[in-house]
């Protein structure tokens, strides 16, 4: 099973707006690559870092786990929410694949706006989810043999 749109109950969990210090300082535009990273002398080893990420990116990352049965459609039900970009008016700007986002980062900043605010389900969601990011956090996900 693959998540091909974004329903109202993802919208609904949304942890939006994603605060600005989620964000990297680069708006540069992601490599083809952008949830993977090729560090110097890695041998085109490609790495998940969640940390510079666009959001299309982590949508794919998504998929994937899915696709591999990693991870169950319901667990992947807050990851789906951060893929979700909204304007200052309320309108989604669909998956951006340009600016990359520390979505480790989002989640820390989610997690103690839910401490603030004593939401406790959300809380829960969110920490699951930084665990699991830590957990794939430079797995491999590819080799450019062009390197």
């Amino acid at each position: 099973m693959s998540i091909s749109g974004i329903g109202s109950s993802a919208a609904a969990q949304s942890i939006t707006p994603w605060s600005s210090s989620a964000k990297s300082a680069s708006a540069a535009p992601a490599s083809a690559g952008g949830a993977t990273s090729s560090a110097s002398g890695s041998g085109g080893v490609q790495r998940t870092d969640f940390t510079q990420m666009t959001r299309k990116d982590l949508f794919d990352w998504i998929n994937s786990k899915i696709a591999s049965g990693e991870m169950s459609f319901d667990e992947s039900s807050t990851f789906v929410s951060m893929t979700v970009s909204f304007r200052e008016d309320g309108t989604s700007s669909g998956l951006d694949d340009t600016q990359q986002v520390d979505f480790m980062q989002a989640l820390r900043d989610g997690m103690a706006r839910a401490q603030k605010t004593n939401d406790s389900e959300l809380f829960d969601r969110l920490q699951a989810a930084l665990r699991t990011m830590q957990r794939y956090q430079g797995e491999v996900r590819g080799v450019d043999i062009t390197a």
